[in-house]
C-alpha cells in the first residue's frame, strides 16, 4: 500500500478518531519528456535571466510578487515561512450539512479516509453516525502548507474528504458577456423535442462503462511504433532529471571511468554531459540518425530539389 499523503485525526466535539488519508485518484495521462534528436538525451530546463540571457544560480533566484504591472515586492523565504497555516494534525468539523447543498462546481480533490491504528471502532461510529443522519461534516485541512476547506462523508464502508474551493474563487458567470444579456425566450417545441432526446438516452450512471479511449489509442500507437521503429537508449550521463544534482561519487566515478579529472561541482558534469553528446554526434552521420517526423519530411524535401 501507498503511503498515507496525511496523518491526524477527526475531531468534533470531544471525539478525536485518528485517520490517514490516501489519495482517491490515479491519473492516468501519457506523460512525455523532451529529447534531443541527435543523441537521445533529455532537455534540461535553464533558469535564464530576462534582461542578459545568461543561466541563474538557484541561489540567486529570489520570488517577488507583481504588484502592479513591472513592479515587484521582493520576500525572503523566512518571510513566507511565517504566513504559513498554523500546521495541525486535526480535521476540527465545524458544520454539519447535506452532501447536495454542495454546488459541485466547489469540489476540488477527493481522499479516501482510512482508521488510524486501533481506531476501527470509533472510526465505524462515525461513518455509521453520518449515514444515518445524512449529514456530512465541514471542516478545515492543513496540508502541503495550505488550509483547505473539506467536507468528510461517507461512501461505501468507509470515510472520504473532499477539499472544496473557497466562494471568491469561483469566476462569476456575471464575467462572461454572452451569459450576462437575456437571451431569445426558447420556442416550447424546441425544448420538447430536446426532452424527449434526453429521456430516450437515460441511463443508470456506470463510470466503468466510459473508458479514456484517447488515451488507450495513444498507448497502442506507441507500442506500435516501438515494435517496427525500435527504441532510443537515453545516454547514462543524461538520466538524472533535470535541475537535479548529480551525486559526487557518481560525478567522480563516470569521471574515472572515462580517465578524466574531477569535477568538483554541477557545472564540472554538465560540461561532461555536454562532451559526450558532441561525441555521440560526431561519431554519428546526419542521415543515419533516427529524427523525427518532420525533419524526415525535410530531408525528403531536401532530395526533391
Amino acid at each position: 500500500m501507498s503511503r498515507p499523503l496525511w496523518t491526524g485525526s477527526l475531531g468534533f466535539g470531544h471525539v478525536h478518531v485518528p485517520v490517514r488519508l490516501y489519495g482517491a485518484v490515479s491519473p492516468k495521462q501519457v506523460q512525455f519528456n523532451l529529447l534531443h534528436d541527435a543523441d537521445g538525451a533529455r532537455i534540461q530546463q535553464k533558469r535564464v535571466c530576462s534582461a542578459d540571457g545568461e543561466e541563474v544560480p538557484f541561489e540567486h533566484v529570489v520570488k517577488g510578487y507583481e504588484i502592479r504591472p513591472g513592479h515587484y515586492v521582493e520576500v525572503t523565504r523566512g518571510e513566507l515561512e511565517a504566513f504559513d497555516p498554523q500546521a495541525s494534525r486535526t480535521v476540527d468539523l465545524e458544520d454539519f450539512i447535506e452532501l447536495s447543498e454542495i454546488d459541485p462546481i466547489l469540489f476540488d480533490t477527493t481522499y479516501h479516509v482510512t482508521p488510524g491504528e486501533k481506531a476501527w471502532r470509533p472510526y465505524a461510529t462515525l461513518a455509521m453516525a453520518l449515514r444515518a443522519s445524512g449529514r456530512a461534516g465541514l471542516g478545515r485541512l492543513v496540508m502541503h502548507l495550505k488550509e483547505h476547506l473539506c467536507v468528510v462523508w461517507p461512501r461505501g464502508r468507509g470515510l472520504v474528504l473532499t477539499t472544496l474551493h473557497y466562494a471568491d474563487e469561483l469566476i462569476s458567470q456575471d464575467s462572461f458577456a454572452e451569459l450576462s444579456v437575456p437571451g431569445l425566450r426558447p420556442i416550447e417545441t424546441e425544448v420538447e423535442a430536446v426532452l424527449r432526446a434526453v429521456e430516450a438516452r437515460t441511463v443508470d450512471f456506470e463510470p466503468q462503462r466510459y473508458l479514456d479511449t484517447h488515451r488507450e489509442r495513444l498507448l497502442a500507437f506507441l507500442e506500435r511504433r516501438a515494435r517496427t521503429h525500435g527504441v532510443r537508449e537515453v545516454p547514462s550521463e543524461a538520466e538524472a532529471p533535470a535541475g537535479e544534482e548529480v551525486p559526487r561519487a557518481s560525478r567522480a566515478g563516470r569521471a574515472a571511468g572515462r580517465g578524466e579529472a574531477r569535477e568538483p561541482s554541477t557545472r564540472g558534469a554538465l560540461r561532461l554531459h555536454q562532451q559526450a553528446a558532441r561525441e555521440v554526434r560526431e561519431r554519428t552521420p546526419r542521415e543515419k540518425t533516427v529524427g523525427t517526423t518532420a525533419r524526415t519530411r525535410r530531408e525528403k524535401g531536401d532530395s526533391g530539389r
